[in-house]
């Protein structure tokens, strides 16, 4: 069996991580995307500590689903880091 070469997800940046989970989205089964939702939160508040800008992440993230209450966590959070980690 030929092997290709696979970059591991550790070695790439945060947002072609999330760009890689993010992929799977499209899934129907929902604890795929509980999981992928939940792995991609992981990434950002993992990065956002690193930062210090955890608080305001999570603080931005809140604001935008209180505003958009059917958006998805993982989606609020890729905004409000977006945001805060110019």
């Amino acid at each position: 069996m030929k092997k290709f070469p696979i970059k591991k997800i550790e070695d790439l940046g945060l947002f072609q991580k999330v760009k890689t989970i993010s992929a799977k989205k499209r899934v129907v089964d929902p604890v795929e995307d509980i999981h992928r939702s939940i792995a991609v939160v992981d990434l950002i508040l993992f990065d956002s500590k690193d930062l210090r800008i955890q608080t305001e992440v999570v603080t931005w993230a809140l604001k935008y689903m209180k505003q958009d209450p059917t958006q998805d966590i993982s989606d609020a959070m890729i905004a409000a880091y977006e945001e805060w980690a110019k």
